[in-house]
């Protein structure tokens, strides 16, 4: 079996082939070209060449992507029209009353993505029982569809009140709409969020409408252009939640890939914590445009049902990753009280670094890494593109060296602490303002800028370590291949476990079991292949947020004990937040299966480089050093530089010391040393800890 897959971010695509006949894997790296699956198909057959094997060899393809992301985030997604329940036209813009900065005079929400001009009022109504109240006619359908068409819709988002109760007016407007509208998405709140709260409900489903065009643009083109290039194998496409979906799936939910980009770096992680036996784990993850940041403890992930991104609600099953606008392209610019900042503007790939040559004129974080030294202008990938070392100096000395009246090094290394200052500050949130000791926890860096920020951010935080996978710039690519196919499905349940009716209970979990045995019969995933993992969202009766815990398998069948069920949440509710009161009454929300089918997979264990490893018969490379700037304070040290296909298993080398690799370059400051632990993963630690 051969297996594909490609990571797109903002400035660099991400390939790797495995060979299952051979063990054999290979990576590629080319620049990003934002829109088009040109990237793609230039990498691809790239890569193929390489590995030797025709296009028409692979068997799978696995794709992340930002497509869904960067629509969300620019705000350059579908234009949607919104249908509400009659008197629920300002949903989107009443929101609730979460913000980031509770006391803050000054703070402004983000426009919603549907003005209210395109909010159209459907005539019915369905109570908290589910109850209809008024019922929707065929007549007042045709006539809200009417309405809605009037507004020409790229997408419409249906949110009628209490429709995860009954979803009935729902389907009859969906069926109008089809008629008015055939050419347009619709996506329906019962099938993209059925729970409970309005806004958050409303939200996500416009979400799901306002960048399901450019998703389905992208696997178009994407479905169009691979089988000019020989690629047949279906494509699998990464979701927020870690899975990857098909690409029916991923259309018919297309908010499920709105965190897709950087999940796949955070399954891998999970197999590297496992494998060197690094329970207590932060992922890091830094390329062109931002930095990602993941928690594992206990060697798993934590899941989140619902996200908080810019002030928004948004209920998406995810991986928790937090992202902050910190990368390669990231621009470096001073501010009117003088002082150096770092994004959230990225020069992207195009034009990108002011070093590529491309035409970018502003410093970025790559640009000051050339300057100081750690990166050098003739083995940037591999020696594949060339820097352009005083193009990077204008650029700092016009935009931060001038403007402060210091040398452009000091500039240049100012760009980078600052840089750090806000990624130390991201993983202080996910670990210290958790209840997490950070330093108890190694730091997982990969991304094609990682490697270089990764010992200075461990020394500042006094984490345990740094570790350096093999290929670091292509991890999030290696971990798709490890994601199985998943479904995330939920329904309301709302009582009091006490009162709970076991028998209501297990028609709701069949419920969902048929929905996700009905996906995989579609997905052509084999039953043997399959497995239902049930969930509750729980809390004490007064909250207002929930805990999702997961359920013994038995309550699938026959089981249900409101005791042992009130025991697992309590004992969840003390771990994640200090207390829990075992005389308060609990109460159930939604049920939830969480449905995985397996995918096939490649056994891939030689590791193979494009630089190749050298052999015994090859003579000693000359040793190698040049200088690196490490402030005012320290000045420049001269610095060892080694390739990394020179390093074996067990070696063990001091710092000062810059590794070369295609993907990335790794530096150990002058108070680390670097080990070879097997499988050729770098660990970095303090000497005096690695002694």
């Amino acid at each position: 079996m051969i297996a594909l897959s490609a990571d797109v971010g903002g400035t660099f695509t991400d390939l790797v082939i495995a060979d299952g006949r051979t063990g054999a894997t290979y990576a590629e790296k080319v620049l990003s070209t934002p829109g088009s699956s040109d990237a793609i198909c230039n990498g691809i057959e790239r890569l193929a060449r390489r590995a030797g094997v025709a296009a028409s060899d692979i068997d799978s393809f696995v794709h992340g992507f930002t497509i869904a992301t960067n629509a969300w985030l620019t705000r350059s997604g579908a234009r949607v029209a919104l249908a509400v329940t009659a008197g629920f036209r300002d949903v989107l813009e009443i929101g609730t009353q979460r913000r980031p900065q509770t006391y803050s005079l000054t703070q402004q929400r983000l426009a919603p993505l549907v003005p209210r001009s395109r909010v159209i009022e459907v005539d019915e109504r369905t109570d908290s029982a589910g109850q209809v109240v008024r019922a929707l006619s065929a007549a007042d359908a045709a006539r809200a569809a009417d309405a809605i068409a009037a507004v020409e819709p790229e997408a419409v988002a249906v949110c009628l009140l209490f429709s995860h109760l009954d979803d009935t007016h729902e389907r009859l407007l969906l069926e109008a709409l089809r008629k008015r509208l055939p050419d347009v998405p619709v996506y329906l709140s019962s099938v993209i969020n059925p729970q409970i709260e309005e806004y958050p409900r409303a939200n996500t489903t416009v979400t799901a409408a306002y960048v399901g065009p450019a998703v389905d643009q992208y696997i178009g083109k994407l479905e169009r252009a691979l089988p000019k290039i020989g690629v047949r194998a279906p494509i699998l496409m990464m979701r927020s939640d870690g899975g990857v979906s098909t690409v029916r799936a991923a259309r018919d939910n297309p908010a499920s890939m709105l965190l897709s980009g950087p999940a796949g770096g955070v399954i891998a992680g999970q197999g590297i914590s496992h494998d060197l036996a690094v329970p207590e784990l932060i992922t890091f993850d830094m390329g062109g445009t931002s930095a990602d940041f993941s928690l594992l403890s206990d060697g798993q992930s934590r899941m989140a049902n619902e996200r908080l991104l810019k002030g928004e609600v948004l209920r998406i099953a995810s991986l928790d990753i937090q992202t902050i606008s910190a990368g390669g392209g990231s621009i470096g610019w001073v501010d009117l009280g003088g002082a150096i900042r770092v994004g959230p503007t990225s020069a992207g790939s195009v034009p990108g670094p002011a070093c590529y040559g491309l035409g970018g004129e502003h410093p970025t974080l790559t640009d000051a890494a050339l300057i100081t030294g750690l990166l050098n202008a003739d083995e940037y990938l591999n020696g594949e593109m060339q820097l352009d070392l005083a193009a990077a100096r204008r650029a700092v000395d016009a935009h931060v060296a001038q403007p402060l009246g210091v040398p452009i090094e000091e500039a240049a290394f100012g760009m980078l602490t600052m840089a750090n200052v806000q990624m130390a500050q991201a993983i202080r949130g996910l670990s210290v303002e958790r209840g997490y000791d950070v330093r108890n926890f190694a730091l997982l860096s990969f991304g094609g800028a990682g490697s270089i920020f990764a010992p200075f951010l461990a020394r500042d935080l006094g984490m345990s370590e740094v570790l350096i996978p093999l290929r670091p710039g292509v991890l999030s690519a290696e971990g798709l291949l490890l994601s199985d196919i998943r479904y995330a499905l939920q329904k309301s349940f709302h009582g009091s476990l006490e009162a709970v009716a076991p028998e209501a209970l297990r028609e709701a979990y069949k419920a969902l079991r048929q929905r996700a045995e009905e996906a995989f019969a579609r997905d052509e995933v084999a039953p043997a292949d399959r497995d239902m993992r049930p969930l509750a969202d729980l809390r004490f009766q007064g909250q207002m947020h929930e805990l999702t815990v997961e359920m013994p398998a038995a309550v699938l069948e026959d089981w249900w004990s409101a005791a042992d069920v009130f025991e697992l949440f309590r004992a969840r509710h003390e771990r994640e937040f200090g207390f829990a009161d075992a005389a308060s009454p609990a109460e159930i929300v939604n049920v939830r299966i969480e449905a995985v089918g397996r995918v096939r997979r490649p056994q891939a264990q030689q590791d193979t480089h494009r630089d190749d490893r050298d052999d015994n018969s090859r003579p000693a490379a000359p040793p190698r050093t040049r200088d690196i700037y490490l402030g005012p304070q320290t000045g420049w040290v001269r610095s060892r530089v080694m390739a990394r296909s020179q390093l074996r298993e067990g070696d063990t080398v001091p710092g000062p010391l810059v590794v070369n690799q295609p993907d990335t370059t790794v530096f150990v400051l002058p108070q680390q040393s670097l080990c070879v632990a097997p499988g050729g993963i770098l660990r970095i630690r303090d000497r005096e800890v690695a002694q």
